[in-house]
């Protein structure tokens, strides 16, 4: 093998380890993604993850005194709506150095233009 294309192949490489470290740390950074909406008494809040899953309600022992059970129903969907919101912006974020401009539009699921980590098939 002659030293240029040794040269070139090690080029490639390298290249390639840096891309993949940069995709590991986009993973990394979109899977510690959460949001979290409060009701206005604050009795009421919600966390989710990237792309919108319910991690957490917490309800303040009163709510169930002060209200009905679809109206607390649709406290929590309000509030998981707000915080899916506030988490797709921030993966937005996450994601915008590495996309090209005007891709994916707004409420594109941007996670899975991410391959999966090798040997892993955890979910973001």
């Amino acid at each position: 093998m002659d030293d240029e294309f040794r040269a070139q192949m090690e080029d490639a490489a390298a290249d390639f380890r840096e891309r993949q470290a940069r995709v590991r740390e986009l993973r990394r950074q979109l899977s510690a993604v959460t949001a979290s909406a409060r009701s206005r008494d604050g009795k009421v809040s919600v966390e989710v993850g990237p792309q919108g899953q319910l991690r957490g309600i917490w309800l303040d022992p009163g709510t169930f005194d002060r209200s009905s059970p679809q109206r607390l129903a649709a406290t929590i969907v309000q509030l998981a709506g707000i915080a899916t919101a506030d988490a797709a912006r921030k993966v937005q974020q996450i994601m915008a150095p590495v996309l090209p401009p005007g891709r994916p539009g707004p409420g594109g699921d941007l996670t899975s233009l991410l391959p999966e980590a090798p040997g892993t098939s955890a979910d973001l």
